[in-house]
């Protein structure tokens, strides 16, 4: 990069910087400020900050490799998660926002009863703040050495501070000792911000900062069009390179003969793996940013602005510029390179540091949450809970901000022993299958209990790890079939394990029942049960809104226009139904 791209860089950590500590003074005031930001915030900045989240700098690099090794229709991965975000949206997010607990970990005590309840919630704390939110990090911040590493080199840009960073240890080193400084000095900044604002710190940061990705990942995929001679050129490039196999490397959706992504898994990905995934029902940052809202129904628009935007705006971007990296660079060792290395070949002075710059705004928004999630679990439930409950709101704030600083320093660990950005994907979605599980049933049948969650938990993790080390005698099955062997063995053990175990007691179940009026099997007569058909009807509409635009765009882009102007005329109509639901009218008390 030019002295001008490291301007841009550089100003923008500034004002980043000083987003946080602006926010300072109001994030201190409470832990209720510090952590969900008082429950105030409309419903499309909840969306668009959830979407920022996941506007994360590995998703570009994975999508990359899975676009360049199984073509366009291998997206459909993180394609079918949709399906499961518009559910909760419309399901789960007015429930969540109701439950008023300060974290999803905390709702554990107010669903389940007695002493293993508060070890469970420990536990899960414990868990997910730390060693699942340490495992997540691990994976962006790789992602985020990928991008650093053909642009940044200390050694020239600073010899002293290459020189300091000398006594860096070896075992922490993450990539090497170059991106280690990078990537250290980022998080950094982003600790320091988030430390300070709190929340309303990390939201308002999001928020501009998912504007800065998504416009710059637009312009780079115009350039890296251009640069291979425009969109038809694209497409008849690909065809002399991908020869009898082109028309399946380009399919959006795949044929029951595809070789690239065989029919019977795509048809896993879209009936299982988004109901057995670990946030299958909102837990984790998503729940979080729920008790954000200001309402019930602020708490599904910003669902829902989430679950459409993850599917109809962020896609095709980074699929195209995956596609014309295949042409440029068709034998990568590492397919996820392919995306900075189009990067540094086609993007001009200023706009390579600006879309360097975005896809450093993409990793920060992500760190961010997670490094204030991660905190308020340490903090809410087991500092708070636990180890000192008459804490002040003085010394509940000051724990909260070691507790991010104590988040980043396990965030480094994990990225120092990660290598494969889509490898760590794959076996997070299996083990952690189990949570997701479990964390349904408890919304949808009194009986779950706190033994429900413990065993399908165990049950996912035990059972992912015996696969891959082969210890069943299913050695030739790629782990996305194992999604399935694990998604079956847990919910039998999970449901074993409920009717064999005592049930909550009926004091809370009530009173679980009366606050959230959970959808499902529950024994009270006297709470009128809400509308399956309302549900039905809502969930079918965001469905052809979000995958309407998508495939809409897509075709298009794959020069079938008629079929793409098609969908997109159904997206518009199915997004229009659903903003002009009588749903959208009700109370915020309405089911």
């Amino acid at each position: 990069m030019h002295n001008v791209d490291f301007v841009i860089v550089g100003v923008y950590l500034i004002v980043m910087f000083s987003i946080g500590l602006f926010m300072k003074g109001k994030a201190g005031q409470s832990i209720t400020s510090y952590f969900i930001a008082d429950r105030s915030l409309p419903g499309w900045w909840v969306g668009l900050s959830i979407l920022a989240t996941t506007f994360a700098v590995d998703t570009p690099l994975a999508v990359t490799e899975f676009t360049a090794k199984g073509g366009v229709q291998a997206n459909w991965f993180w394609w079918s998660w949709v399906i499961g975000y518009i559910v909760v949206a419309i399901v789960m997010a007015k429930r969540w926002r109701r439950a008023h607990v300060l974290t999803d970990v905390e709702f554990i005590e107010l669903r389940y009863d007695g002493a293993y309840a508060s070890a469970l919630r420990a536990f899960k704390a414990l868990f997910l703040g730390v060693l699942l939110n340490g495992f997540m990090l691990g994976w962006v911040i790789t992602a985020m050495t990928k991008i650093a590493d053909p642009f940044v080199q200390w050694s020239a840009l600073s010899p002293p501070l290459f020189e300091l960073f000398s006594y860096w240890p070896s075992w922490l080193l993450i990539n090497d000792l170059n991106t280690t400084i990078t990537v250290i000095l980022v998080l950094l900044i982003v600790m320091v911000y988030s430390a300070a604002g709190g929340i309303r710190g990390v939201i308002l940061t999001d928020l501009f900062q998912f504007i800065l990705a998504m416009g710059t990942a637009i312009l780079f995929a115009y350039f890296a069009v251009d640069y291979v001679g425009g969109l038809g050129a694209m497409h008849e490039g690909l065809a002399q390179l991908k020869g009898d196999s082109y028309d399946d490397f380009t399919n959006i959706i795949p044929t029951t003969d595809s070789t690239l992504l065989p029919f019977r898994l795509f048809v896993i990905y879209v009936l299982i793996q988004w109901w057995v995934r670990w946030d299958s029902d909102g837990t984790g940052y998503i729940a979080q940013r729920f008790q954000t809202a200001r309402d019930d129904q602020a708490a599904k628009e910003g669902g829902l602005w989430f679950a459409i935007g993850f599917a109809a705006l962020r896609a095709w971007p980074w699929i195209i510029v995956a596609l014309c990296s295949v042409l440029v660079f068709p034998h990568l060792d590492d397919p996820e390179m392919g995306y900075p290395l189009m990067m540094k070949r086609v993007l001009p002075i200023g706009l390579l540091g600006l879309t360097f710059t975005s896809l450093l705004a993409a990793f920060m928004s992500t760190v961010d949450t997670h490094l204030n999630w991660g905190a308020s679990y340490l903090v809410n439930d087991v500092y708070l809970r636990f180890l000192s409950p008459n804490a002040s709101s003085k010394q509940a704030i000051k724990a909260s901000r070691l507790a991010v600083f104590l988040i980043f320093i396990v965030a480094v660990i994990f990225a120092s022993q990660m290598t494969s950005i889509s490898g760590a994907w794959i076996f997070f979605i299996n083990a952690a299958s189990g949570l997701g599980i479990a964390q349904l049933l408890r919304w949808l049948w009194w009986r779950a209990n706190v033994w429900t969650e413990i065993s399908a938990l165990s049950t996912g993790f035990i059972t992912t790890v015996a696969l891959q080390q082969s210890v069943y005698p299913i050695t030739n099955l790629s782990s996305d079939y194992h999604l399935v062997i694990i998604a079956g063995i847990t919910l039998l053990v999970c449901l074993t394990v409920t009717y064999l175990t005592p049930a909550p007691s009926q004091a809370i179940v009530n009173n679980f029942q009366a606050r959230t009026n959970p959808i499902g099997f529950w024994p009270s007569a006297n709470i009128k049960q809400p509308s399956i058909k309302n549900y039905v009807k809502d969930i079918m509409l965001a469905l052809g809104a979000a995958y309407g635009i998508l495939f809409g765009i897509g075709y298009c882009l794959m020069l079938h226009s008629l079929t793409g102007s098609l969908f997109l005329v159904l997206g518009l109509l199915c997004t229009n139904a659903l903003i002009r639901s009588p749903e959208k009218h009700k109370k915020t008390q309405s089911l």
